[in-house]
Protein backbone atom coordinates (compact mmCIF):
# COMPACT_ATOMS: atom_id res chain seq x y z
CA UNK A 1 0.00 0.00 0.00
CA UNK A 2 1.50 3.81 -1.04
CA UNK A 3 1.47 6.31 1.41
CA UNK A 4 -0.18 9.85 -0.07
CA UNK A 5 -0.32 13.07 1.36
CA UNK A 6 -3.19 15.53 0.52
CA UNK A 7 -1.88 19.07 1.08
CA UNK A 8 -4.37 22.11 0.56
CA UNK A 9 -6.78 24.64 2.47
CA UNK A 10 -9.62 22.06 2.33
CA UNK A 11 -8.53 18.50 1.92
CA UNK A 12 -12.41 17.31 2.92
CA UNK A 13 -13.55 16.27 -0.25
CA UNK A 14 -9.85 14.45 -1.31
CA UNK A 15 -9.97 12.60 1.67
CA UNK A 16 -13.16 11.48 0.87
CA UNK A 17 -12.10 10.02 -2.29
CA UNK A 18 -8.65 8.70 -0.67
CA UNK A 19 -10.83 6.26 1.60
CA UNK A 20 -12.31 4.79 -1.09
CA UNK A 21 -9.05 3.90 -2.87
CA UNK A 22 -6.03 1.94 -1.69
CA UNK A 23 -3.85 4.39 0.10
CA UNK A 24 -2.84 4.99 3.53
CA UNK A 25 -3.95 8.48 3.53
CA UNK A 26 -2.06 11.42 5.46
CA UNK A 27 -3.34 15.26 5.13
CA UNK A 28 -2.21 18.60 5.81
CA UNK A 29 -4.70 21.26 6.07
CA UNK A 30 -6.06 24.85 6.89
CA UNK A 31 -9.26 23.48 7.94
CA UNK A 32 -10.51 20.83 10.25
CA UNK A 33 -14.37 20.99 10.31
CA UNK A 34 -17.19 18.70 12.20
CA UNK A 35 -17.66 16.21 9.04
CA UNK A 36 -14.10 15.97 8.19
CA UNK A 37 -13.09 12.39 7.89
CA UNK A 38 -9.96 11.36 9.67
CA UNK A 39 -7.44 9.81 7.14
CA UNK A 40 -4.15 7.21 8.80
CA UNK A 41 -2.87 10.77 9.89
CA UNK A 42 -3.55 14.81 9.69
CA UNK A 43 -2.63 17.96 11.04
CA UNK A 44 -4.60 21.47 10.64
CA UNK A 45 -3.48 24.90 10.88
CA UNK A 46 -6.84 26.13 12.53
CA UNK A 47 -8.25 23.50 15.31
CA UNK A 48 -11.24 24.58 15.48
CA UNK A 49 -11.82 22.63 19.09
CA UNK A 50 -9.30 25.35 20.85
CA UNK A 51 -10.71 28.36 19.80
CA UNK A 52 -13.50 31.13 20.32
CA UNK A 53 -13.01 32.91 17.13
CA UNK A 54 -11.81 31.22 13.71
CA UNK A 55 -10.50 34.43 13.20
CA UNK A 56 -10.07 35.58 9.31
CA UNK A 57 -8.50 33.45 6.50
CA UNK A 58 -6.20 35.47 5.02
CA UNK A 59 -4.60 37.15 7.55
CA UNK A 60 -3.78 33.52 9.01
CA UNK A 61 -3.10 31.41 6.11
CA UNK A 62 0.39 30.98 4.28
CA UNK A 63 1.67 27.57 2.37
CA UNK A 64 4.36 27.73 4.47
CA UNK A 65 2.27 27.24 7.24
CA UNK A 66 1.05 23.76 5.42
CA UNK A 67 4.69 22.95 4.81
CA UNK A 68 5.87 23.22 8.30
CA UNK A 69 3.31 20.90 9.21
CA UNK A 70 3.97 18.51 6.87
CA UNK A 71 7.64 17.83 8.64
CA UNK A 72 6.61 15.52 10.95
CA UNK A 73 5.27 13.13 7.38
CA UNK A 74 7.88 14.02 5.12
CA UNK A 75 11.39 14.28 7.12
CA UNK A 76 10.72 10.90 9.28
CA UNK A 77 12.62 7.30 9.69
CA UNK A 78 9.67 5.70 9.82
CA UNK A 79 10.28 3.38 6.21
CA UNK A 80 6.50 2.34 6.28
CA UNK A 81 5.05 6.04 6.75
CA UNK A 82 7.41 7.37 3.85
CA UNK A 83 5.20 9.49 1.87
CA UNK A 84 5.19 7.87 -2.15
CA UNK A 85 2.62 10.71 -3.70
CA UNK A 86 1.89 14.67 -2.84
CA UNK A 87 -1.79 15.77 -4.33
CA UNK A 88 -1.94 19.49 -3.89
CA UNK A 89 -5.61 21.36 -3.99
CA UNK A 90 -5.88 24.74 -3.59
CA UNK A 91 -3.78 27.30 -1.46
CA UNK A 92 -0.42 25.85 -2.15
CA UNK A 93 1.80 24.71 -5.07
CA UNK A 94 4.80 22.70 -6.33
CA UNK A 95 6.93 26.21 -6.76
CA UNK A 96 6.16 26.91 -2.86
CA UNK A 97 8.36 23.08 -2.19
CA UNK A 98 11.25 25.40 -1.93
CA UNK A 99 14.92 25.39 0.16
CA UNK A 100 14.58 21.85 2.46
CA UNK A 101 11.18 20.80 0.59
CA UNK A 102 12.64 20.98 -2.86
CA UNK A 103 13.28 17.16 -3.42
CA UNK A 104 9.53 16.32 -2.42
CA UNK A 105 8.37 18.27 -5.61
CA UNK A 106 9.38 14.88 -7.76
CA UNK A 107 6.70 12.90 -6.16
CA UNK A 108 4.19 15.69 -6.62
CA UNK A 109 1.11 14.32 -8.97
CA UNK A 110 -0.19 17.35 -10.46
CA UNK A 111 1.47 20.49 -12.60
CA UNK A 112 5.02 21.26 -11.60
CA UNK A 113 5.02 24.60 -12.82
CA UNK A 114 2.35 27.08 -12.67
CA UNK A 115 3.89 30.63 -13.41
CA UNK A 116 3.00 31.15 -16.41
CA UNK A 117 -1.03 29.99 -15.82
CA UNK A 118 -1.38 31.93 -12.07
CA UNK A 119 0.09 35.28 -12.93
CA UNK A 120 -2.82 36.35 -15.23
CA UNK A 121 -0.85 39.08 -17.15
CA UNK A 122 1.59 36.86 -18.31
CA UNK A 123 -1.40 34.52 -18.68
CA UNK A 124 -2.89 37.45 -21.03
CA UNK A 125 0.20 38.14 -23.24
CA UNK A 126 0.22 34.54 -24.25
CA UNK A 127 -2.92 34.47 -25.32
CA UNK A 128 -3.78 37.69 -26.97
CA UNK A 129 -2.97 36.82 -30.38
CA UNK A 130 -4.99 33.67 -30.47
CA UNK A 131 -7.54 33.29 -28.08
CA UNK A 132 -10.39 35.49 -27.47
CA UNK A 133 -9.75 37.17 -23.70
CA UNK A 134 -10.86 40.47 -22.14
CA UNK A 135 -8.46 43.84 -22.80
CA UNK A 136 -5.79 43.51 -19.67
CA UNK A 137 -3.59 46.07 -18.37
CA UNK A 138 -0.34 46.14 -16.09
CA UNK A 139 -0.03 49.62 -14.95
CA UNK A 140 3.39 50.56 -13.02
CA UNK A 141 1.29 52.93 -11.10
CA UNK A 142 -1.79 55.03 -10.76
CA UNK A 143 -0.55 57.91 -13.30
CA UNK A 144 -0.80 55.08 -16.08
CA UNK A 145 -3.83 53.54 -14.91
CA UNK A 146 -5.65 56.58 -15.28
CA UNK A 147 -4.22 57.20 -18.93
CA UNK A 148 -5.39 53.70 -19.63
CA UNK A 149 -8.83 54.39 -18.60
CA UNK A 150 -9.07 57.65 -20.37
CA UNK A 151 -8.02 55.97 -23.63
CA UNK A 152 -10.43 53.66 -23.06
CA UNK A 153 -13.27 55.56 -21.92
CA UNK A 154 -15.78 53.51 -23.52
CA UNK A 155 -14.93 50.42 -21.43
CA UNK A 156 -16.06 49.30 -18.03
CA UNK A 157 -12.66 48.09 -16.05
CA UNK A 158 -12.19 46.34 -13.00
CA UNK A 159 -8.63 46.27 -10.99
CA UNK A 160 -8.11 42.46 -10.06
CA UNK A 161 -4.80 40.75 -8.01
CA UNK A 162 -2.37 39.76 -10.30
CA UNK A 163 -2.53 36.07 -8.75
CA UNK A 164 -5.09 33.93 -6.91
CA UNK A 165 -8.75 33.03 -7.32
CA UNK A 166 -12.23 32.84 -5.75
CA UNK A 167 -13.17 36.24 -7.07
CA UNK A 168 -11.36 37.83 -4.22
CA UNK A 169 -10.05 41.30 -3.87
CA UNK A 170 -11.68 42.69 -7.14
CA UNK A 171 -12.64 46.40 -7.97
CA UNK A 172 -14.91 47.62 -10.26
CA UNK A 173 -13.89 51.03 -11.27
CA UNK A 174 -16.84 53.36 -12.19
CA UNK A 175 -15.90 55.15 -15.64
CA UNK A 176 -17.79 58.34 -14.09
CA UNK A 177 -15.24 58.83 -11.87
CA UNK A 178 -11.95 57.82 -13.80
CA UNK A 179 -11.22 61.64 -13.97
CA UNK A 180 -11.03 61.48 -10.64
CA UNK A 181 -8.85 59.09 -9.73
CA UNK A 182 -5.88 59.97 -7.71
CA UNK A 183 -3.28 58.74 -5.79
CA UNK A 184 -5.24 58.76 -2.04
CA UNK A 185 -8.44 56.99 -3.69
CA UNK A 186 -10.10 54.55 -1.03
CA UNK A 187 -9.46 52.04 -3.17
CA UNK A 188 -5.27 52.54 -3.60
CA UNK A 189 -5.16 53.09 0.28
CA UNK A 190 -5.93 49.58 0.88
CA UNK A 191 -4.13 47.67 -2.17
CA UNK A 192 -0.25 47.47 -3.85
CA UNK A 193 -1.08 48.23 -7.33
CA UNK A 194 2.05 46.54 -8.20
CA UNK A 195 -0.07 43.64 -7.38
CA UNK A 196 -3.24 43.83 -9.78
CA UNK A 197 -3.75 43.99 -13.00
CA UNK A 198 -6.33 46.39 -15.10
CA UNK A 199 -9.16 44.22 -17.47
CA UNK A 200 -11.93 45.16 -19.51
CA UNK A 201 -15.16 43.96 -17.36
CA UNK A 202 -17.27 41.44 -19.43
CA UNK A 203 -21.10 41.62 -18.55
CA UNK A 204 -21.88 38.03 -18.94
CA UNK A 205 -22.70 34.50 -17.77
CA UNK A 206 -19.36 33.18 -15.75
CA UNK A 207 -18.94 29.24 -16.88
CA UNK A 208 -16.87 26.77 -16.49
CA UNK A 209 -14.34 23.37 -17.55
CA UNK A 210 -12.95 20.69 -15.82
CA UNK A 211 -10.48 18.58 -17.75
CA UNK A 212 -8.30 15.96 -17.39
CA UNK A 213 -4.98 15.36 -18.81
CA UNK A 214 -1.90 13.35 -19.30
CA UNK A 215 1.14 14.65 -21.17
CA UNK A 216 -0.35 13.10 -23.90
CA UNK A 217 -4.87 13.17 -24.38
CA UNK A 218 -6.70 15.79 -22.74
CA UNK A 219 -10.40 15.21 -22.23
CA UNK A 220 -13.03 17.72 -20.76
CA UNK A 221 -14.63 16.42 -17.96
CA UNK A 222 -17.70 18.37 -17.73
CA UNK A 223 -18.56 21.76 -17.97
CA UNK A 224 -20.54 23.96 -15.21
CA UNK A 225 -22.50 27.36 -14.71
CA UNK A 226 -20.58 28.85 -11.82
CA UNK A 227 -22.35 31.32 -9.35
CA UNK A 228 -20.71 34.62 -7.70
CA UNK A 229 -21.80 36.99 -5.20
CA UNK A 230 -22.90 39.28 -7.75
CA UNK A 231 -25.66 36.72 -9.57
CA UNK A 232 -27.20 36.54 -5.85
CA UNK A 233 -27.55 40.45 -5.94
CA UNK A 234 -24.34 41.60 -3.69
CA UNK A 235 -21.89 44.11 -4.66
CA UNK A 236 -18.74 41.51 -4.88
CA UNK A 237 -17.51 39.13 -7.19
CA UNK A 238 -16.68 36.45 -4.99
CA UNK A 239 -16.99 32.57 -5.96
CA UNK A 240 -19.85 30.82 -4.38
CA UNK A 241 -20.65 27.84 -6.11
CA UNK A 242 -21.88 25.54 -9.27
CA UNK A 243 -24.56 23.72 -11.34
CA UNK A 244 -23.62 20.87 -13.30
CA UNK A 245 -23.81 20.17 -15.80
CA UNK A 246 -24.01 22.70 -18.26
CA UNK A 247 -27.35 22.99 -20.23
CA UNK A 248 -29.94 25.37 -20.78
CA UNK A 249 -31.76 24.75 -17.30
CA UNK A 250 -28.42 25.43 -15.14
CA UNK A 251 -27.76 28.28 -17.54
CA UNK A 252 -30.96 30.14 -17.09
CA UNK A 253 -30.88 29.39 -12.91
CA UNK A 254 -29.96 33.41 -12.95
CA UNK A 255 -30.40 34.57 -16.30
CA UNK A 256 -34.10 34.24 -16.44
CA UNK A 257 -35.94 32.44 -18.72
CA UNK A 258 -36.04 34.67 -21.29
CA UNK A 259 -32.29 34.19 -21.78
CA UNK A 260 -31.70 31.72 -25.06
CA UNK A 261 -28.45 29.48 -25.65
CA UNK A 262 -27.58 26.93 -27.98
CA UNK A 263 -25.67 25.00 -25.06
CA UNK A 264 -24.76 22.19 -27.42
CA UNK A 265 -22.60 24.96 -28.88
CA UNK A 266 -21.66 26.27 -26.14
CA UNK A 267 -20.85 22.55 -25.19
CA UNK A 268 -18.86 21.91 -28.22
CA UNK A 269 -16.52 25.25 -28.46
CA UNK A 270 -15.59 25.03 -24.37
CA UNK A 271 -14.37 21.17 -25.03
CA UNK A 272 -12.00 22.53 -27.93
CA UNK A 273 -11.14 25.61 -26.13
CA UNK A 274 -10.05 24.13 -22.85
CA UNK A 275 -8.54 21.06 -24.17
CA UNK A 276 -6.30 23.27 -26.38
CA UNK A 277 -5.37 25.69 -23.88
CA UNK A 278 -4.40 22.64 -21.38
CA UNK A 279 -2.34 21.62 -24.10
CA UNK A 280 -0.31 25.07 -24.87
CA UNK A 281 0.38 25.29 -20.93
CA UNK A 282 1.50 21.32 -20.91
CA UNK A 283 -0.71 20.88 -17.78
CA UNK A 284 -1.56 17.31 -16.35
CA UNK A 285 -4.36 15.93 -13.96
CA UNK A 286 -7.55 17.60 -12.99
CA UNK A 287 -7.46 21.32 -14.18
CA UNK A 288 -10.32 24.06 -14.83
CA UNK A 289 -10.84 27.16 -17.17
CA UNK A 290 -12.95 29.78 -16.22
CA UNK A 291 -14.99 31.59 -18.97
CA UNK A 292 -17.37 34.78 -19.60
CA UNK A 293 -20.12 34.19 -22.07
CA UNK A 294 -20.80 37.51 -23.00
CA UNK A 295 -24.39 39.25 -23.74
CA UNK A 296 -23.58 38.76 -27.17
CA UNK A 297 -23.26 34.90 -26.62
CA UNK A 298 -18.87 35.21 -27.31
CA UNK A 299 -17.09 33.19 -25.29
CA UNK A 300 -13.84 34.80 -23.49
CA UNK A 301 -11.11 33.09 -21.49
CA UNK A 302 -10.54 34.68 -17.85
CA UNK A 303 -8.36 31.75 -16.27
CA UNK A 304 -6.77 28.68 -15.65
CA UNK A 305 -6.97 27.18 -12.02
CA UNK A 306 -4.30 24.39 -12.48
CA UNK A 307 -5.50 22.47 -9.95
CA UNK A 308 -8.65 20.63 -8.00
CA UNK A 309 -11.56 23.29 -8.84
CA UNK A 310 -14.48 24.18 -6.61
CA UNK A 311 -16.78 21.66 -8.72
CA UNK A 312 -14.83 18.67 -6.94
CA UNK A 313 -17.61 16.87 -4.94
CA UNK A 314 -20.07 17.60 -7.76
CA UNK A 315 -18.15 16.37 -10.55
CA UNK A 316 -17.96 12.94 -8.53
CA UNK A 317 -21.58 13.57 -7.83
CA UNK A 318 -22.89 13.66 -11.27
CA UNK A 319 -20.17 11.65 -13.02
CA UNK A 320 -20.12 8.93 -10.70
CA UNK A 321 -16.13 9.06 -10.32
CA UNK A 322 -13.45 9.34 -7.67
CA UNK A 323 -11.62 11.96 -9.04
CA UNK A 324 -8.73 11.86 -6.83
CA UNK A 325 -8.24 8.52 -8.62
CA UNK A 326 -8.93 9.99 -12.21
CA UNK A 327 -6.21 12.55 -11.21
CA UNK A 328 -3.42 10.51 -9.67
CA UNK A 329 -4.20 8.04 -12.95
CA UNK A 330 -3.81 11.24 -15.08
CA UNK A 331 -0.65 12.40 -13.99
CA UNK A 332 0.65 8.43 -14.77
CA UNK A 333 -0.56 8.66 -18.10
CA UNK A 334 -3.95 7.07 -18.11
CA UNK A 335 -7.67 8.87 -19.12
CA UNK A 336 -10.44 7.69 -17.38
CA UNK A 337 -13.27 6.56 -19.86
CA UNK A 338 -15.87 9.56 -18.91
CA UNK A 339 -19.60 8.81 -18.04
CA UNK A 340 -22.50 11.13 -19.00
CA UNK A 341 -24.00 12.97 -16.69
CA UNK A 342 -26.52 11.03 -14.04
CA UNK A 343 -28.09 13.81 -12.33
CA UNK A 344 -28.06 17.72 -11.27
CA UNK A 345 -25.51 19.26 -8.65
CA UNK A 346 -25.73 22.46 -7.16
CA UNK A 347 -23.07 23.92 -4.71
CA UNK A 348 -23.99 26.87 -2.43
CA UNK A 349 -20.44 28.86 -0.48
CA UNK A 350 -22.38 30.25 2.33
CA UNK A 351 -20.93 33.61 3.76
CA UNK A 352 -21.18 35.02 7.51
CA UNK A 353 -22.46 38.52 6.25
CA UNK A 354 -21.79 39.45 10.68
CA UNK A 355 -19.98 37.49 13.13
CA UNK A 356 -21.92 34.85 14.21
CA UNK A 357 -21.79 32.09 17.00
CA UNK A 358 -22.28 28.21 15.45
CA UNK A 359 -25.07 25.89 16.98
CA UNK A 360 -25.20 22.48 15.19
CA UNK A 361 -25.06 22.22 11.74
CA UNK A 362 -25.43 18.86 11.43
CA UNK A 363 -27.70 19.21 8.72
CA UNK A 364 -28.31 17.14 5.45
CA UNK A 365 -26.53 18.40 2.24
CA UNK A 366 -24.18 20.93 4.71
CA UNK A 367 -20.53 20.60 4.47
CA UNK A 368 -17.40 21.87 6.09
CA UNK A 369 -19.55 22.60 8.93
CA UNK A 370 -17.91 24.50 11.92
CA UNK A 371 -17.36 23.30 15.27
CA UNK A 372 -20.58 24.05 17.79
CA UNK A 373 -19.76 27.00 19.69
CA UNK A 374 -16.90 29.13 17.41
CA UNK A 375 -17.30 32.37 16.26
CA UNK A 376 -17.29 33.19 12.32
CA UNK A 377 -16.32 36.61 11.35
CA UNK A 378 -18.09 38.95 9.13
CA UNK A 379 -17.32 37.94 5.29
CA UNK A 380 -15.70 34.56 5.95
CA UNK A 381 -17.33 31.28 4.71
CA UNK A 382 -19.63 29.91 6.71
CA UNK A 383 -20.38 26.20 5.02
CA UNK A 384 -20.89 24.71 2.01
CA UNK A 385 -24.24 23.82 0.44
CA UNK A 386 -24.56 20.57 -1.71
CA UNK A 387 -27.57 19.21 -3.06
CA UNK A 388 -27.99 16.73 -6.13
CA UNK A 389 -31.06 15.19 -8.00
CA UNK A 390 -32.22 14.15 -11.79
CA UNK A 391 -34.80 17.10 -11.38
CA UNK A 392 -33.05 20.78 -11.00
CA UNK A 393 -35.81 22.54 -9.40
CA UNK A 394 -35.55 19.69 -6.46
CA UNK A 395 -31.61 20.20 -6.29
CA UNK A 396 -32.06 23.77 -5.54
CA UNK A 397 -34.89 23.42 -3.18
CA UNK A 398 -33.51 21.41 -1.23
CA UNK A 399 -30.23 24.06 -1.27
CA UNK A 400 -32.79 26.58 -0.37
CA UNK A 401 -33.89 24.48 2.73
CA UNK A 402 -30.50 23.48 4.15
CA UNK A 403 -29.46 27.71 3.79
CA UNK A 404 -32.95 28.07 5.88
CA UNK A 405 -31.79 25.88 8.70
CA UNK A 406 -27.87 26.97 8.30
CA UNK A 407 -29.28 30.40 9.01
CA UNK A 408 -31.77 28.90 12.17
CA UNK A 409 -28.86 27.67 13.61
CA UNK A 410 -26.61 30.73 13.90
CA UNK A 411 -26.57 33.76 16.16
Amino acid sequence: MENLLLMGIDTRPMVNSALKLDYKTFSISYFKTVDFKAPYAEKHVLDQESVISCGRFEENYSPDKLLELSKDFLFQNNDEDEIDKIVLTTGINSKNFSGEYKKFRKIVHGNKNTESVENKFKFYKKLKNKFNVPLTFQPSDVGELNEILQQYSNNQFILKPLQGSGGLGIFLINNESCDELKQDNEIYQNISLENYILQEYIEGTNISSSVLSSHNERKNLINSRLITEHDLGNDSYEYSGNILPLNENSFRMFNGNQTEINANEINDEMKNTSEDLIKQFNLIGSNGVDYILDNNGELKIIEINPRFQGTYGLVENVLGINLLDAHIKACEGEIIDIPNPSQYSIKRIIYARKQVSIGNLNIPNVYDIPYEGVKIEKDQPLVTIISSSKDLKTATNNAKIAEEKVYENIK
